[in-house]
């Protein structure tokens, strides 16, 4: 008999739904909000503790948003440096056609 590993597939989950996710666990408990929506119970505890912690702790929460912030602008800054080296390489290109 061959060792067969069996491949683990990582799901991701929108925020909206970890969210809704964790008020249901809330009602009816981590395991069975789990069975219900067909979610690793570990990823559903995770997902319960951060929620809780957000919601004990301000300067948690605070440490959040700022991260939140972080990530967008690092994206922004992303998006505007490829727009400079588009206009970097196309102001190279006319330069060049105008000098023939």
């Amino acid at each position: 008999m061959k060792n067969m590993k069996k491949k683990m597939i990582k799901k991701h989950y929108s925020k909206e739904f970890k969210e809704q996710a964790v008020e249901l666990a809330k009602d009816i408990g981590i395991s069975e909000a789990a069975l219900k929506l067909d979610v690793n119970k570990q990823s559903l505890s995770s997902w319960y503790r951060y929620a809780k912690k957000i919601e004990e702790d301000s300067e948690f929460q605070e440490i959040e948003k700022l991260r939140a912030e972080n990530k967008r602008l690092k994206k922004e800054l992303d998006v505007e440096k490829r727009s400079v080296a588009i206009l970097q390489d196309a102001t190279r290109f006319f330069c060049l056609n105008q000098e023939k």
